[in-house]
């Protein structure tokens, strides 16, 4: 068999040597933690004879329990644990450059260490049950880096010290060289039937497509179009007819699974046929079973954007057509008021009524005018359908072969639309077009049954078929019919946590959100904190100092600006003199010099950089995403290779990669001193930015107040109230902001404890009350026109009857009851990772009829939101506080719009794989700036402190991170890496003058 290469050597010379030593920087946290010593450590390490020498011991015996090894190099050890060791040993700093000057010394001392900390050395058998545990990682995450943290964490708790670094960088080499032979052995009776040939195949050119198979199969579409649709389709036709859909995969985890089919779509034609047996099947195997999956969403996806934007368009021409034909109208109904007059005239006898209107309106008027409003006369409902009708043809493109293709699913046993489809279907394939008599028609909804049954009853095939098409197309949103083998068109159900499974998760999913397993009893809590918050309200309107009661109406003062002393005014021009003028090239550097987010930024493969200066290329990648450079400008401004530039993005930068980057970025500056005085990190925000989108692109909708008669997307960011973004998403612009809120907040891995989220108007809806409270969050939006929002009641009295009049509802709490199970598990199936939120949120809501688990959670909001506007109107500092959170998120959104500067702010991303990395890159360097300005902040304050002006601490929650002024994001690029490492400290500060009191 061919041995499979898989790089030995995956950390590069700096990581080794950072992992052989004490980091730089060690918290204080950590500090107090680890290298605090007990009486019995004090007692072993007092018998060392000379103070040197115990503290070596000392640094020994905390290292190996702060790190589960020792560094070979003690004199490398940061001086604050020095000293902190110093001090309890012998009461002053110790030199340590005099200890172990014989190395047997130095082994002894680590050898009692060992013993006393119950630590010993892990012998050849531990190493080999290491990597036989290796291995069943691997299967699961590939990732080289993360396997060697999870070896060296295994390690420590099994109390072995970690041997050196290229020992376990070999084990964890081999670990996942064997786990793709195992992989391969799994695969073995996929690839004995059919497989082995299909994999084949792929690498053959087809005449018929004029391409490769292999990239034939991994181009994504670029717009919504029936030449998308039926690609796709083909696409699919072709995977099904090697029966991959058949395909028995269990074997293999599904992160395996995931990221093989990554690979393989990354990975060059060539070097896949490069590359020995047991590797490239297991790629092409993975990669085809997950390509199905996501082919079949993109064809249910372009369907339902082609029939959207063609119900668009139609909507378009009957709004043409009324203001074409308005002068027209306006003519006949002069007409019929002259026949009016005629008709109810008095003096007009019954049988002179004809004479009389022909002597006003000629007969050959009338009759024009009868002729032209049977083309004017509009349905009762007038949905524009007929115009939609128009463009049958167009429909026609792709209708056939997409329900030819799928198997539709519905929970009900006599489903009347798939029905439909099914007749469709034989249609079709017989080539008849006369719709039968007996075909189901209970789903046509009455806008469309003028339209659909003649005068005479009978069906018309167009628009039948028409109105078949859409109200799949509503199905399909809305779960209430799904696809076969999808994944966002699957069985809702299967998003769900199984209903066997549910009952030994619900109460570690009540007890994490603080939620009672029983509904009666969240119900008389709810009603115990409204009665609350009435009985503040009765007192906050006596007092008559914000809100007032008005003809029973809720009148809310404006929130009076903050005034601001001269001196706060003064501190803020200080510190932006101070800051120095930085090029947004050398920047990145300097963050990732402090931080290192980039050693997050691994390769796909876990194989070493090819090149030395990868992280030049890294920081152009990025810069070239977040500033909307592109890869060939960046290339020429920075004077680096466009090959490279362009290996080094699809390699290193992804939807893996960069949120761990940013993660690490929000950590950092979480432990930032300053960052305390700005929150924290409890409270969040966040909002969207529209970007117009200059190329085809799936995900860009048209939105013409945004983008004209363009097409754009929204880059949707979530803020902490401590300046740092923790997650993106690229979402439609024409999609509501309010079902993607959860997703970013249940998706946070930063160390940030997110407890509650505000969002503006857009972000609100009472269902999306229900699911944050059910999840264990706050959710404190601010509202427009709040006075106007209803207010929902549990009960027929109230203390105060004055209140009575502001409560136009009742909570069904029956309702809520009944439901409480099934909205749990649809709650904890979120919080457990299951289904995002938005995915499942756009199901409920987009059920055509309202079901009883949608009303519950309608209901249920209705009542946290009637609780929420009593807290929001009995707290002015609330809604103070609400207003400074979202104002931050004003502030970031101005420098994430002045850090996307090329194009004019157009975006040029193709696919929506790549509007994702521009996403999260532009979140990438935002968090970056934020993190340099806080450092300096931070800097300017002692400095600004030192000359004479005196700071209070309550002065620095005004000052702000999101700031540019001092950022020079143009003209020629330079990556000077070793004067940014060079560098000692920080740079200097810009001079300033204190203003004399």
């Amino acid at each position: 068999m061919v041995v499979c290469p898989m790089p030995v050597n995956f950390l590069s010379e700096p990581e080794r040597t950072r992992l052989s030593q004490f980091p730089p920087d060690i918290p204080e946290a950590e500090l107090i933690q680890y290298f605090t010593l007990t009486a019995d450590d004090l007692e072993h390490i007092q018998r060392q004879r000379q103070s040197h020498n115990r503290l070596g011991f000392a640094l020994q015996l905390c290292a190996l329990r702060y790190m589960g090894f020792c560094p070979d190099d003690l004199q490398q050890a940061p001086l604050a644990v020095v000293a902190f060791l110093s001090k309890q040993i012998a009461g002053a700093v110790v030199d340590i450059s005099a200890y172990a000057q014989r190395s047997q010394t130095r082994t002894d001392h680590f050898q009692q260490a060992q013993s006393y900390l119950g630590f010993r050395s892990p012998t050849a058998k531990d190493l080999r049950g290491l990597e036989k545990w290796l291995i069943e990682r691997a299967l699961e995450h590939d990732q080289p880096s993360l396997l060697f943290q999870l070896a060296a964490e295994r390690l420590y708790k099994a109390k072995l010290t970690r041997p050196g670094v290229t020992i376990l960088e070999r084990r964890v080499a081999a670990a996942r060289h064997k786990a793709m032979k195992v992989t391969y052995q799994q695969l073995k009776p996929v690839l004995k039937s059919s497989g082995r040939k299909f994999c084949n195949q792929l690498f053959a050119y087809d005449a018929d497509i004029g391409d490769i198979r292999l990239t034939w199969l991994r181009r994504s579409a670029a717009r919504n179009s029936p030449t998308e649709i039926l690609s796709a389709i083909k696409k699919i036709r072709f995977l099904q007819s090697q029966q991959v859909q058949q395909w028995d995969l269990s074997a293999l985890n599904p992160n395996r699974l995931k990221f093989l089919a990554r690979l393989a779509k990354k990975t060059s034609v060539k070097s896949l046929q490069r590359s020995p047996a047991e590797r490239r099947y297991p790629l092409l195997i993975a990669f085809a079973h997950q390509r199905l999956m996501e082919l079949t969403d993109e064809a249910a996806d372009l369907f339902i954007r082609c029939l959207a934007d063609t119900h668009a368009r139609a909507r378009r021409d009957l709004k043409e057509f009324r203001q074409r034909e308005a002068v027209a109208i306006n003519e006949k109904v002069r007409l019929f008021q002259h026949m009016g007059e005629v008709v109810l005239a008095p003096n007009v006898d019954d049988a002179q009524v004809r004479p009389a209107i022909f002597e006003r309106i000629p007969r050959e008027d009338l009759e024009t005018a009868v002729t032209d409003c049977e083309r004017l006369i509009r349905p009762a409902q007038d949905e524009s359908h007929d115009f939609f009708a128009a463009r049958y043809s167009y429909i026609r493109q792709f209708a056939p072969a997409f329900i030819q293709t799928f198997t539709f699913r519905s929970h009900q046993a006599k489903a009347s639309l798939l029905e439909a489809v099914k007749l469709l279907r034989q249609l079709n394939e017989s080539g008849k077009r006369r719709v039968p008599k007996a075909a189901p028609t209970d789903f046509v909804k009455a806008a469309w049954k003028s339209l659909v049954l003649n005068d005479e009853g009978q069906i018309q095939r167009r628009h039948y078929e028409l109105c078949v098409l859409w109200e799949l197309r509503l199905a399909l949103r809305s779960g209430a019919v799904w696809i076969e083998g999808g994944r966002r068109y699957a069985n809702p159900e299967s998003y769900l946590i199984p209903r066997e499974k549910w009952p030994d998760l619900r109460r570690e999913f009540c007890q994490m959100a603080s939620i009672p397993q029983a509904g009666q009893q969240r119900l008389q809590a709810l009603s115990d904190l409204l009665d609350e918050e009435l009985r503040q309200l009765s007192e906050t309107l006596k007092q008559k100092a914000h809100i007032r009661l008005e003809d029973d109406e809720i009148v809310i003062s404006p929130l009076e600006a903050e005034a601001q002393p001269e001196r706060l005014k003064t501190l803020k021009a200080l510190v932006a003199q101070c800051l120095p003028q930085v090029e947004l090239a050398e920047l990145i550097p300097e963050v990732d010099q402090l931080t290192r987010f980039s050693e997050s930024l691994v390769h796909t493969d876990g194989k070493p950089s090819r090149i030395e200066n990868t992280e030049v290329y890294l920081y152009a990648s990025i810069l070239a995403q977040a500033c909307n450079l592109g890869p060939a400008s960046m290339a020429r401004v920075a004077n680096l290779s466009y090959e490279s530039l362009l290996w080094h993005t699809n390699w290193f930068l992804d939807e893996t990669t960069l949120p761990k980057a940013i993660t690490t970025l929000v950590n950092y500056h979480h432990q930032l001193p300053l960052t305390q005085a700005w929150g924290g990190g409890t409270l969040s925000s966040s909002d969207g930015q529209r970007f117009p989108v200059a190329v085809k692109n799936t995900q860009a909708a048209s939105l013409p107040r945004y983008f004209g008669y363009g097409k754009g997307v929204t880059f949707y960011t979530w803020l902490s109230d401590q300046f740092s973004q923790y997650g993106s998403k690229v979402i439609p612009s024409t999609n509501r902001d309010a079902t993607y809120l959860l997703d970013g907040i249940q998706d946070n891995e930063t160390e940030l404890k997110i407890l509650e989220h505000t969002t503006d108007t857009a972000g609100y809806t009472e269902v999306v009350f229900a699911f944050f409270d059910l999840c264990g969050f706050r959710f404190s939006p601010r509202i427009r026109d709040l006075a106007d929002q209803q207010l929902y009641s549990l009960q027929r009295h109230f203390a105060d009857p004055s209140l009575k009049p502001l409560f136009k509802g009742r909570i069904q709490q029956h309702l809520i009851v009944e439901c409480w199970d099934d909205m749990l598990r649809i709650s904890a199936s979120q919080k457990f990772g299951w289904v995002t939120a938005s995915l499942f949120m756009n199901k409920l809501r987009s059920l055509p009829e309202p079901n009883r688990i949608w009303q519950a959670f309608q209901e249920y909001g209705r009542l946290v939101k009637t609780i929420f506007i009593l807290q929001y109107l009995n707290r002015q500092d609330y809604r103070r506080r609400i207003n400074r959170q979202l104002n931050k998120g004003e502030s970031v959104h101005s420098l994430r719009r002045y850090l996307l500067f090329a194009r004019q702010g157009e975006l040029r991303q193709r696919h929506a794989e790549g509007l994702e990395n521009q996403a999260n890159c532009l979140t990438l360097l935002t968090n970056a700036v934020v993190v340099w300005n806080t450092v300096y902040m931070s800097a300017a304050l002692d400095d600004i402190q030192q000359q004479g002006f005196a700071i209070e601490e309550a002065d620095k929650a005004h000052l702000s991170p999101a700031r540019f002024e001092h950022i020079n994001p143009y003209g020629k690029i330079d990556f000077d890496i070793p004067k940014t490492k060079a560098m000692k400290g920080l740079r200097q500060l810009r001079p300033i003058k204190i203003p004399e009191n």
